[in-house]
């Protein structure tokens, strides 16, 4: 925006100063002119009344002897010496003699202002202005009394600019001097504005300077209070925002630096599905040259849709994503990652463990039947029959942990490994429970079923959850020496809850976030004596995450634990 057309503060006030002054000096001419006209005029008007009173012994004397030549004569004569217009005007009206004019030419004045006044016994005055010649009279009549009575009136009368002419000299003096004053007051207000003009001025040009890219620029102090104020104040905030942008473009260069050194491609998309900020990351998974705003089909369709996460294959590859939106606009950050060779490695993974646990079934079953063979043949209690039981413990073992792998490999494969039907949850219990019913009266460690519900209904994977039912009292019951163990089932809201409690030897704290890892166990050797594959809590946590629940457990060391797990209903 240009501001060249708009007039500058000095002009401004300047300006408005010297209309200021103008309109004072003219108000204050004007007043006194009137002023001094009025009291020049009151002063005639008085001179004039005087006039008229001393004629009136003269006008009684000739009036009397009733010859109004001897009148006429009189006032021819001394109207000039007195400088004034002098008319005597009878009872009636008429006029008996006037200086100027002849009496018989003239009208009745029985109705002028003065006339009326003096023939009321008051000296009467009047100011008026002649059309006919243009002018402004002064008039002013007393009365002339005989005995008790008013005989006639004399009128003195006066052009009030011959009269005034005396003043003109003080007018043109009082005109200079207000020239003068005029002239010093408009010198005096352009200091005045230069000194209040010229501050701002340089406060305005620190901030174009600023505007251009000067942040260094500093006002200088003024002559005033407010000035110094203004300036001190200009200066601190300016020395704050130059920090603040020094700090903000540190911040920019570190955020650059940090964005450009990350292996995952970010990218900033704008509302109108623009690309705002992208890194090399991002242009080398998606094959982006340097011009900024390209963007990929696959990219606008993760835009539009409301996912905030999951894959996307593109060329060839697969890429997770995440995408989440910017806090107080409408624009969205993603982040991608080329997860192609983790995704085939994983896959090789998972099909040498298939593989491998396939083959390995063959030559386990095997020896298995060879050794239960050969155990038939020897005698008891020959080294030969404590060789055997070592090579069957050992073969269960491996049988076990390859069915273990196989299962959990099959569960890491997706949730299509899971055969969906609707059961209750006293049937998973009327086929689970029997089956640790003679270990449980061998080690005298008692079972109960508590169910706060009979016809929990859950729709799930029947063989799976029996799993996860037979793994973990499966554990209570190896962990688990004396005491007792306690399966309850119940609900809470869309939720099925279960927990199976002992009172066994309790689990470490910081043992505790690992306890469901794969091939994790707390006591190696004992897990290794009990025949465990350190899989079974593993599984167990993928089958029920499978369906949409949560596991978790709470233990306390020579007290038991807790295994808390829960699984959707659908009643």
């Amino acid at each position: 925006m240009k501001f060249n057309k708009a007039p500058t503060l000095l002009s401004s006030i300047l300006r408005g100063y010297a209309w200021m002054i103008l309109l004072i000096t003219l108000g204050t001419s004007a007043v006194i002119f009137t002023t001094f006209r009025a009291a020049f005029r009151e002063r005639a008007l008085e001179d004039l009344t005087r006039s008229a009173y001393a004629l009136v012994p003269m006008v009684q004397y000739n009036f009397a002897d009733t010859a109004s030549n001897n009148l006429d004569s009189l006032v021819d004569f001394i109207a000039p010496n007195m400088g004034t217009r002098i008319t005597v005007i009878g009872r009636d009206g008429w006029v008996f003699a006037d200086s100027e004019k002849d009496p018989s030419d003239m009208e009745n004045h029985r109705t002028r202002v003065e006339v009326i006044t003096a023939f009321n016994g008051l000296a009467g005055k009047s100011v008026r202005y002649s059309e006919t010649l243009g002018r402004e009279m002064l008039y002013t009549a007393v009365p002339v009394t005989d005995g008790d009575s008013i005989v006639a009136v004399v009128r003195t009368s006066l052009f009030f600019d011959s009269y005034s002419a005396a003043i003109s000299p003080i007018v043109k003096e009082m005109f200079v001097i207000m020239l003068v004053a005029l002239g010093i007051a408009v010198l005096s207000g352009w200091i005045i504005s230069r000194r209040i003009a010229n501050p701002m001025s340089n406060l305005a040009d620190v901030a174009d300077r600023v505007r251009d890219g000067d942040l260094g620029a500093r006002a200088a102090p003024g002559h005033t209070r407010e000035h110094n104020s203004l300036s001190f104040s200009l200066n601190e905030t300016l020395a704050k925002n130059e920090e603040l942008i020094f700090d903000l473009s540190q911040s920019n260069n570190r955020s650059r630096a940090i964005l450009q050194s990350m292996v995952e491609g970010i990218a900033v998309v704008s509302q109108h599905k623009t690309v705002l900020l992208m890194n090399d990351s991002f242009k080398d998974i998606f094959g982006i040259d340097n011009s900024e705003g390209q963007i990929p089909s696959e990219l606008l369709f993760l835009i539009e849709q409301s996912e905030n996460g999951g894959f996307i294959k593109f060329e060839g590859k697969t890429i997770t994503y995440l995408k989440a939106p910017v806090e107080g606009s409408k624009d969205f950050v993603f982040s991608f990652r080329d997860v192609t060779k983790e995704t085939q490695l994983s896959e090789m993974k998972k099909n040498f463990v298939s593989n491998v646990s396939h083959e390995l079934r063959t030559p386990l079953t095997a020896i298995k039947g060879y050794g239960d063979t050969l155990k038939d043949e020897v005698e008891e209690g020959s080294d030969a029959n404590r060789y055997l039981d070592v090579i069957l413990r050992n073969t269960d073992r491996l049988i076990a942990l390859v069915a273990d792998i196989q299962t959990l490999s099959e569960i890491e494969a997706g949730a299509d490994f899971l055969r969906i039907e609707s059961f209750s949850v006293s049937e998973i219990f009327e086929t689970v429970m029997p089956l640790f019913s003679a270990r449980s009266k061998s080690k005298k460690i008692p079972i109960s079923l508590v169910q706060t519900k009979d016809d929990i209904i859950i729709k799930a994977d029947r063989y799976r959850i029996e799993q996860v039912f037979v793994n973990l009292i499966d554990n209570a019951l190896k962990y688990t020496e004396k005491g007792s163990i306690e399966v309850r089932a119940s609900t809470r809201g869309n939720l099925a809850v279960f927990a199976i409690s002992d009172s066994g030897r309790g689990i470490p704290k910081e043992a505790i976030p690992r306890i469901f890892e794969r091939f994790f166990v707390v006591d190696r050797s004992r897990s290794r004596k009990m025949g465990g594959t350190g899989l079974g809590l593993a599984i167990t946590r993928h089958i029920i995450e499978a369906h949409g629940g949560t596991i978790s457990v709470s233990s306390t060391l020579g007290q038991g634990s807790i295994f808390l797990f829960t699984i959707p209903t659908f009643n």
